[in-house]
């Protein structure tokens, strides 16, 4: 039987596995930066989308207040 994973020649925290042949990773160190880098770059876009929306909302509220203000100069 051979083994379920192979090491990857001249990458000491690569292995191959053999049925699919992924490459995976196996320093947690890597894994957990970039859990981190990813989980940042999901909060910027979160902050990114909910900034569109102010800027529609703030938009949407100057021009109510125009639409109010040109109403009562009448």
């Amino acid at each position: 039987m051979k083994p379920h994973f192979l090491k990857v020649v001249n990458e000491p925290d690569l292995i191959r596995e053999n049925d699919s042949k992924a490459i995976l990773n196996t320093n947690s160190k890597e894994l957990n930066k970039y859990k981190q880098e990813r989980e940042e770059r999901l909060k910027i876009k979160r902050l990114l989308e909910e900034s569109e929306v102010m800027k529609s909302d703030i938009s949407e509220i100057k021009s109510l207040l125009r639409e109010l203000l040109g109403k009562n100069n009448t």
